[in-house]
């Protein structure tokens, strides 16, 4: 199935998995990723809205840079954790 094709839950997972692999990773980074149009308006605020959601239910983090909404894997955070306690024993 096409990219552009995809919808609901079946969009949001490949939006997840694109962030899981590319993070961080802003919305038109993943559009782009996915080699739909980056410039469409439609697109970036239905991607848009599946980062919201994705966040909702825990998934991915979220964080507003500038204009910029930028996610990361819910996972990632977990391992900086694990890093910052590792220092600490140094």
């Amino acid at each position: 199935m096409r990219n552009d094709k995809l919808r609901g839950k079946e969009l949001r997972e490949k939006i997840f998995e694109t962030i899981a692999a590319k993070w961080p990773a802003n919305v038109r980074e993943v559009i782009k990723e996915m080699d739909m149009d980056e410039m469409n308006i439609s697109n970036v605020t239905k991607f848009k809205y599946h980062f919201d959601q994705l966040a909702r239910v825990g998934r991915i983090r979220v964080k507003k840079i500038d204009r910029a909404l930028v996610a990361w894997p819910k996972e990632i955070e977990k391992l900086r954790v694990v890093h910052q306690f590792m220092r600490g024993l140094e």
